[in-house]
């Protein structure tokens, strides 16, 4: 019997694979998509996701994927307005299909069973599994199984749509500060850039449905019209990789968990991403979760806890940020100053977890 099987192996998952088979444990890690792949992401590692690198002893090596250093935050409203926020710790810009290949190296390095591509289909009362080479299903026991596929589509109770998408793309020929996350409000919706290894920059936006249409760079042309800044910054950029589009579930914490099952990240809880902390939570709910079970000393209720609490703040905190950002009547409220004062820019970070 196994004693942890893992489904998916983004950055939760590959944390938790590692750290259980460091511990000695039997751990099968099962992902669906051949690596490397690219995602739908803000690919900005905060300060919670590298402390837990760190804490691993992996910073160095992930030093070696040559990650943007992140030091600011603007924010640019729909009316011209502009906030400078100083990060309190640095952020990373790195691409999901140079970390998630980089974090599966190590955890298959430290023992743990991959299983690749392969698709979880079922997880009660056994874990059902799908070679999807030789189609193949396996029926496979474990002691635990930890959901880590980013949306909690296996849990029982699954998280409603929100009616949003996420659309994403890397660009070159940015005009932006190079050390900066920047989110832009336009109408009714935001959206954030961020430079990343190789000279591009990543593009991220949330976009309702009923805005959303066939063709995506014309849907793009029109949001960049709608902030003067983000205008700016797209003067001479050009798109070097293909649109993706997913949806933007948001939920909170389960108060009721299935037996033996434990999710992580965004398949435990997911918010606003506006905070650009959805890997770190995924990487230290891993941790956490890890912790735990290599404790030998499993209370799922105080995880349960622990877990909330990770989440509470910036879940409230994010959700009105994302508001404020793409109201423009909201934004008629935000005066220049604000960002000159101390005080009220280290409350906007805190809120936002960071």
């Amino acid at each position: 019997m196994l004693d942890a099987l893992i489904i998916g192996a983004g950055p939760a998952g590959c944390i938790a694979a590692l750290m259980l088979a460091r511990g000695g444990k039997r751990v099968l890690l099962a992902e669906q998509h051949r690596f490397p792949r690219d995602k739908v992401c803000g690919e900005c590692l905060s300060a919670l996701g590298y402390r837990v690198l760190e804490r691993l002893g992996l910073s160095e090596s992930f030093h070696e994927l040559d990650p943007v250093k992140l030091t600011q935050n603007h924010i640019h409203l729909s009316n011209g307005t502009s906030l400078h926020l100083p990060l309190p710790e640095p952020m990373w810009g790195i691409s999901r299909v140079r970390l998630d290949q980089w974090l599966l190296y190590h955890a298959k390095a430290s023992g743990a069973e991959v299983l690749q591509p392969a698709r979880c289909e079922e997880v009660h009362p056994s874990v059902i599994v799908r070679d999807l080479v030789s189609n193949q299903v396996r029926s496979l026991q474990s002691r635990w199984t930890l959901l880590a596929d980013g949306k909690g589509a296996l849990l029982k109770a699954k998280p409603a749509a929100t009616g949003d998408l996420g659309l994403k793309a890397h660009f070159t020929g940015i005009r932006g500060p190079g050390n900066a996350i920047e989110l832009f409000g336009v109408h009714g919706h935001y959206g954030g850039i961020a430079p990343i290894e190789n000279g591009t920059w990543n593009v991220a936006f949330s976009v309702p449905k009923c805005r959303m249409q066939s063709d995506l760079d014309a849907l793009f042309a029109q949001v960049v019209e709608e902030n003067p800044v983000f205008r700016e910054r797209f003067r001479s950029a050009s798109r070097c990789t293909p649109w993706l589009v997913s949806a933007l579930p948001r939920f909170g914490i389960s108060h009721r968990w299935e037996p033996n099952v434990i999710a992580l990240g965004n398949a435990a809880a997911s918010i606003e991403p506006v905070g650009g902390e959805g890997m770190g939570l995924a990487m230290h709910s891993a941790e956490l979760a890890a912790n735990m079970l290599l404790s030998e000393r499993v209370d799922l209720s105080v995880l349960r806890r622990s877990f909330a609490i990770l989440w509470r703040t910036r879940s409230i905190s994010c959700r009105a940020v994302a508001r404020l950002v793409s109201s423009p009547r909201m934004s008629r409220l935000i005066h220049p100053s604000i960002s000159a004062i101390k005080p009220l820019r280290r409350a906007v970070m805190a809120l936002m977890g960071k």
